[in-house]
C-alpha cells in the first residue's frame, strides 16, 4: 500500500526513491505492470535490493506508490494547461480549439504512453482497473470544458464535442504508436502535427455550430 511506504530522511535516499519511481514508470511505458518487478526496478535502476526494501516492504506497495504518484503528476500536470487554456481568452472557435488541443496534447505527450498503461488487469481492486479510465475521462471533460462556452452545453452539442475529443484523442495514440501504414504522418514534426489537429477539429465543429456562436459576424 502506498501507507507502507517509508519516507526518505536524507537528500541520497530521497534521490533513491525517485530513481525508483522513474524506472517504474519507464518499466511500465515500455511492458505494463507485469514488467515493473523488485528485480527490473533493481537492475535498471541501480538502487539495491536492501535500499528498495527500506522504502517498500514488497512489490505490491511499490506498484500502488508509483500509480497513485503518476495521477497525482498528470492532474498537476493536467491543472496547470487547461488553465491556461481557459485563461487565454479565446473568442472565436479557432483560437479555443488551438488552445485546447494544445492543452491536451501537452499532458499527453508528457503523460500518454503511462496513461495508456495505468489500468492494472490482474488488480482486485476496481479502483486499480480503471485508473486509466478515470484519467482519460477527466482529460476529455477538461478539453470539453474550454470549448463549451462557445458551442453551447445541450445535447447536440455534447455530442459533436465528444466526437471532435475523439478525433483528438485518436491522433495522438497513433503519434505516440505510430504504425507503418502512418509513417509519414508521424514523422511530421510537432507544430505542423498540432496545427493540422487542430485544424481538423475546428472544421469539424465549425461545419456544425452557427456563425454567431463561433464568434464570428
Amino acid at each position: 500500500m502506498a501507507d507502507a511506504l517509508r519516507a526518505p530522511q536524507q537528500d541520497r535516499s530521497r534521490d533513491k526513491l525517485e530513481r525508483i519511481y522513474e524506472v517504474s514508470v519507464e518499466l511500465l511505458v515500455e511492458g505494463g505492470w507485469d514488467a515493473v518487478t523488485v528485480g527490473s526496478v533493481e537492475r535498471r535502476s541501480g538502487v539495491s535490493r536492501g535500499a528498495f526494501y527500506l522504502r517498500f516492504p514488497n512489490r505490491e506497495a511499490l506498484l500502488d506508490y508509483t500509480r497513485k504518484r503518476l495521477i497525482a503528476t498528470v492532474g498537476k500536470d493536467q491543472d496547470a494547461a487547461f488553465e491556461r487554456a481557459r485563461t487565454a481568452g479565446a473568442e472565436t472557435l479557432d483560437v479555443a480549439v488551438v488552445a485546447a488541443v494544445e492543452a491536451i496534447a501537452h499532458v499527453f505527450r508528457r503523460h500518454g504512453p503511462a496513461l495508456l498503461r495505468l489500468d492494472r488487469q490482474d488488480a482486485e481492486r476496481e479502483a486499480e482497473k480503471s485508473a486509466g479510465a478515470k484519467a482519460m475521462n477527466r482529460l476529455s471533460q477538461e478539453f470539453r470544458s474550454v470549448l463549451e462556452p462557445l458551442t453551447g452545453t445541450d445535447q447536440a452539442w455534447r455530442t459533436h464535442l465528444e466526437f471532435a475529443t475523439e478525433i483528438v484523442f485518436s491522433m495522438l495514440v497513433l503519434r505516440s504508436r505510430p504504425r507503418v501504414t502512418f509513417s509519414e504522418h508521424t514523422r511530421r514534426d510537432w507544430d505542423t502535427f498540432i496545427h493540422d489537429v487542430s485544424d481538423a477539429v475546428t472544421d469539424y465543429l465549425g461545419a456544425r455550430i452557427p456563425p454567431a456562436a463561433r464568434g464570428e459576424a
